[in-house]
């Protein structure tokens, strides 16, 4: 692949980022809980999956040889750190730990769509709108994945499918609960669409269709 940069790049990168920042979230949220315990959850994660990359430009760290490469790693290793630490603390902490990274994900929620509409480019008062956003925040895949395939596209309502949950291989990897990494992403994404426009409502509403492992969601108004 090219060594050339451009900005679907930059937009991935800064996805991968948001998954970085939230595990700080989280951290700060169990440290809180259980003390001393959730920083050695993380250290385990970190020993398992390499820290977390530094705040730097993309230029400066990313394989010019093999950019496409790269960035995959990226979503592997924050998607699985993630979840080997969140399930490092219910381990270690109990099931309280699910609770305090249920509000973390949804602290981050907020302050990920908090930063999107000071961005000021996204028609939050439509469905198709906060989509976008969601799409601009939210890591899920690699865009040639094409994760997504749209049912249903107006203004008081967006559903969409995800054909299998790209991150699932990833809890599935480090052995986290795939219900409870499901349930944590979910309030990180009703938490967003209910920052950008409280009018709105984020649902999952199927986990399978056709016979076929997928996941069905919606953005409605309410």
């Amino acid at each position: 692949m090219s060594a050339f940069l451009a900005p679907i790049h930059y937009w991935l990168y800064n996805k991968i980022r948001g998954v970085i920042e939230r595990e700080q979230f989280i951290f700060k949220a169990a440290e809180n809980l259980c003390g001393g315990t959730a920083e050695e959850a993380r250290s385990q994660a970190w020993q398992s999956y390499g820290e977390p990359l530094p705040e730097a430009d993309l230029q400066e760290q990313i394989d010019h040889s093999n950019i496409h490469g790269w960035l995959q790693r990226q979503i592997n290793v924050a998607e699985s750190r993630e979840a080997a630490f969140i399930q490092a603390l219910v381990d270690n902490c109990g099931d309280a730990a699910i609770d305090v990274a249920q509000t973390a994900f949804r602290e981050h929620g907020v302050h990920a769509a908090r930063h999107a509409d000071a961005q000021g480019k996204y028609e939050t008062s439509t469905a198709p709108g906060i989509y976008k956003a969601i799409n601009d925040y939210y890591l899920n895949g690699m865009p040639c994945d094409q994760a997504d395939a749209v049912l249903e596209n107006t203004p008081d309502k967006m559903v969409w499918e995800n054909a299998g949950c790209l991150q699932e291989p990833n809890w599935k990897r480090v052995g986290a609960d795939s219900k409870i990494m499901q349930k944590l992403y979910n309030e990180w994404l009703a938490a967003f669409v209910n920052i950008l426009n409280p009018g709105f409502a984020f649902n999952q509403t199927a986990d399978t269709h056709a016979g076929a492992k997928s996941n069905r969601y919606e953005i409605v108004r309410v």
